[in-house]
């Protein structure tokens, strides 16, 4: 009888030990509606920029939007009006659709609150990335002309 209850917890020791270690070897399943960030990790957002502003209308990104009678509107934290909004800027939308299209570029949304930054570094940015391109191609034409000139 106390071999059988050996036997008994042998087996159910190594059950135990079975199933932990599948447990833990288990992919975890992903979360259908889970939220996958704007931007790789260490790398900072770019928000779409402001392409242009007529009366109550403006267009952000490819998102044209009627702005609402009773919006925010915000420039550099502080309380402004649509006209203060120009080309360039990079600015978060709020609001809804206003008028379904075939696309969300046909739609129309009504905005009730838009926060617009001034100073975004846009054009610094790609007038940075324009010069490292020039000088790669200066670089890579020097390369070609010395194999050139050696053949």
């Amino acid at each position: 009888m106390n071999l059988h209850r050996r036997q008994f917890l042998v087996l159910l020791g190594a059950a135990a030990c079975l199933t932990a270690t599948t447990a833990h070897a288990a992919p975890k399943k992903k979360k259908k509606n889970q939220k996958k960030p704007l931007t790789k990790p260490g790398h900072a957002a770019e928000l779409p920029t402001v392409q242009w502003v007529r009366g109550n209308r403006f267009k952000v990104g490819k998102k044209t939007y009627v702005l609402s009678d009773f919006a925010d509107v915000i420039v550099n934290g502080e309380e402004a009006k649509i006209s203060d909004l120009k080309p360039g800027m990079q600015a978060m939308v709020t609001g809804s659709l206003k008028e379904a299209g075939d696309t969300s570029a046909d739609s129309l949304y009504k905005a009730t609150r838009v926060v617009a930054r001034r100073d975004n570094n846009l054009e610094k940015k790609a007038q940075e990335e324009a010069r490292k391109l020039r000088e790669q191609l200066k670089k890579q034409n020097q390369r070609n002309n010395k194999s050139n000139k050696s053949k």
